[in-house]
């Protein structure tokens, strides 16, 4: 007798696989017809099927594979449904733009000069999804919470992109991984607290909230208490983009997010500390407990896709344990992913989702290979061995999706994890502990003491791995065609690894040609030289680049206020793409007196040469003109206009003879130019309205 299929040793991959290519053709057809329609024609070719194979035993054998075809569309019907049910509404222009509307606060975010809210809609009627919104204030406001009841002007805009190259896709990021297609920004003054409806998810926000503030009280380190509010609260905001970009770079960006090793350990926890019931003949009491407690803690931590995944998969082998009965752990990882996007079915557009799973199902697979039952007399050495293992599994599966999204890859990853990973269970615990002795009101220096040095030690040990000569490769782009020929190819050759079929490395052979292939065709087809102005909300970026260099200029910035760093990771597509591997940025404390040249250009503030083009920028540093001085009218091709110019158009036209105005992203309200370059008949271009441009 042959070995049995994956198809029969996962049944749920069945319904789950049409469930995604549901999903998936809801992004081409958003219509709700076309499903019921679909599960109509499965229900008639269903029964037909079945008149048909009831004739004769013979026939009912020979039409058994066709049985199945019904189910499959009825699951990818199903999948469609449910996608069509879960999509965010769309408002009619009145709801959006005339009188108040009333929502909830679900959870909010405040920054050094707004607070972020996201809002569910009380006073729009919706027959699928409640409607949320994105509501920015100007100013932070410290008395709102989440659970209160709000008011405000309605002046509600469907949320854009910037429009600016190779950017994330901002617009589906929040449509499919936050809910929200609407947006608006007003002064704080303008929202109004109605009162309190105080739900499940608020109250763990605000319980999440609370317990963070009792431990940025405490006397931890800075560097400690971020890390224990991250790991343990699921705030995820607490990291700054350093250190996250630092964890990243390492390879172990993984731990800052909670997963199967925090739900595990509370599993394991409650498992051991409920021990006695199982003398006293309690045991699926033992199991309940701590089935309810894993939930529970799914719930406190906001229902994160990771969290979900172990959550359901510790509860089906809790579930089995208390049934006496065997359970499968890739059939209880096909079940998490159904009971999340049954839930949730944009969840698999997110860039959490798909790690989680992949990385899980990796591992899972690799642990049925030979390669995973190396094992030694000593038990230290099994656990290197597994570790590593399992750490060149998840690098390999997950190495186009961080290179396709975060454009770096670790090449020391598996060292980082080695010498990481064991210290996490500890800094955990000791986390827990320092989050219910902060709670209570108590300081325990020995406690603190501990977990400051552990937390030291981590980021000392992420230090060490950064600072080796090529730990890691930043700046790699990789497009969804190559993602999707990447995992064809891994899938192709662990198929070879189970089944030894020649067919299967033929074929990734193949897969592997046309990865190649597509990556040479899109270096081939990316510009090597231009000039881009950036759209900013806070700034005016101006970058030429030539041959892997660039020069950067952002001149409503003070000389100490441009942030190399964050630039970087503000535009790390673009710079993926062109293979921009070294940045110059002008001095602006120059005043106007030092040049950058490259490749043909220059900068030379508050002007910028490019082959066969001239720009000049309008801010606070351009030369200003005194009363009764001769002004010698300048061509330029470009006035480009950012948010620290105070004068008018006009008068700016006294000094340079220009054909378009660019009128920056950063501006807060730029209908006065515009008007103005109305009535002058001067032609512009609105880079917060149009997006970015890009000059050859």
């Amino acid at each position: 007798m042959g070995h049995p299929s994956v198809i029969s040793r996962t049944p749920l991959l069945r319904v789950l696989a049409p469930y995604v290519a549901g999903i998936l053709l809801h992004e081409v057809c958003p219509r709700w017809w076309p499903p019921l329609a679909l599960i109509a024609l499965a229900v008639i070719g269903g029964w037909v099927l079945g008149r048909i194979s009831s004739a004769t035993p013979s026939r009912r054998l020979r039409m058994r594979p066709y049985l199945a075809l019904p189910l499959l569309v009825v699951a990818l019907a199903l999948g469609w449904l449910a996608a069509v049910i879960h999509h965010p509404p769309v408002l009619d222009a009145e709801l959006r733009h005339s009188g108040n509307r009333v929502g909830q606060i679900l959870d909010l975010d405040h920054t050094d000069f707004s607070t972020r809210l996201t809002v569910r809609l009380l006073d729009v009627p919706s027959a699928t999804m409640p409607c949320r919104v994105l509501v920015t204030t100007r100013g932070c406001d410290y008395t709102l919470s989440p659970g209160d009841v709000i008011t405000w002007p309605a002046d509600l805009e469907p949320i854009r992109s910037r429009g600016n190259p190779d950017e994330m896709d901002y617009v589906s990021y929040m449509l499919h991984d936050q809910g929200i297609r609407y947006c608006q920004h007003l002064p704080g003054r303008d929202v109004q607290v109605l009162g309190r409806s105080p739900s499940l998810s608020t109250r763990m926000a605000a319980l999440r909230r609370g317990l963070a503030s009792n431990v940025y009280a405490t006397s931890l380190s800075a560097e400690a208490q971020r890390l224990v509010v991250t790991l343990l609260l699921g705030q995820r905001g607490a990291i700054d983009p350093e250190t996250r970009q630092q964890f990243s770079t390492a390879g172990v960006a993984h731990v800052l997010a909670l997963s199967g090793l925090h739900v595990g350990l509370v599993a394991l926890m409650l498992w051991w500390l409920l021990f006695p019931l199982d003398y006293i003949g309690l045991r699926r009491l033992r199991l309940v407990i701590t089935l309810a407690a894993v939930g529970l803690f799914a719930c406190f931590t906001g229902l994160s896709p990771s969290v979900v995944r172990s959550t359901v998969m510790t509860g089906t082998v809790l579930v089995a344990m208390a049934l006496y009965r065997r359970s499968d752990p890739f059939n209880a990882l096909l079940l998490a992913a159904l009971a999340i996007l049954v839930w949730s079915p944009s969840a698999i557009f997110g860039v959490g989702f798909q790690l989680s799973f992949v990385t899980v199902g990796s591992l899972l697979l690799v642990n049925r290979l030979p390669v995973a039952a190396i094992r030694t007399p000593y038990r230290w050495a099994n656990y290197l061995i597994s570790l590593v293992v399992a750490s060149l599994t998840a690098l390999l599966a997950t190495l186009a999706l961080t290179a396709h999204y975060f454009h770096t890859v670790s090449t020391l990853s598996v060292v980082t994890n080695v010498l990481v990973l064991p210290a996490m269970p500890l800094l955990m615990v000791l986390g827990a502990l320092t989050v219910l002795t902060a709670a209570a009101g108590l300081q325990w220096s020995l406690l603190q003491g501990a977990l400051d040095g552990l937390s030291g030690y981590v980021s000392r040990a992420i230090g060490w791995v950064n600072a080796i000569p090529h730990a890691y490769a930043g700046g790699v782009y990789v497009s969804t065609t190559a993602v999707v020929l990447y995992f064809v190819v891994l899938a192709l050759v662990i198929g070879w690894f189970y089944s030894r079929r020649r067919r299967c490395l033929i074929g990734a052979a193949v897969a592997l040609a046309l990865l190649a292939g597509h990556s040479l065709w899109v270096d081939a087809h990316t510009r090597r030289q231009g000039l881009v102005i950036f759209n900013s909300p806070t700034a005016t970026p101006l970058l030429y680049y030539h041959d892997g260099e660039a020069m950067v200029w952002v001149p409503d910035e003070a000389a100490e206020a441009v942030d190399s760093a964050a630039f970087v990771r503000s535009y790390s597509g673009f710079l993926a793409r062109h293979g921009i591997r070294r940045l110059r940025f002008v001095d602006n404390a120059a005043d106007g007196t030092a040049t950058l040249r490259l490749g043909g250009a220059r900068f030379e503030p508050p002007r910028v040469y490019v082959p066969g083009r001239r720009l000049v920028v309008a801010s606070s540093r351009s030369p200003k003109t005194a009363p009764g001085d001769t002004v010698r009218m300048e061509n330029v091709d470009d006035l480009i206009v950012t948010r620290t110019c105070h004068g008018r158009v006009a008068a700016w036209g006294q000094r340079y003879r220009f054909g378009r105005v660019i009128l920056s992203g950063a501006l807060h309200d730029a209908s006065k130019q515009i008007s103005e370059c109305d009535s002058l008949h001067i032609h512009y271009h609105d880079l917060s309205a149009s997006g970015a441009i890009e000059l050859p």
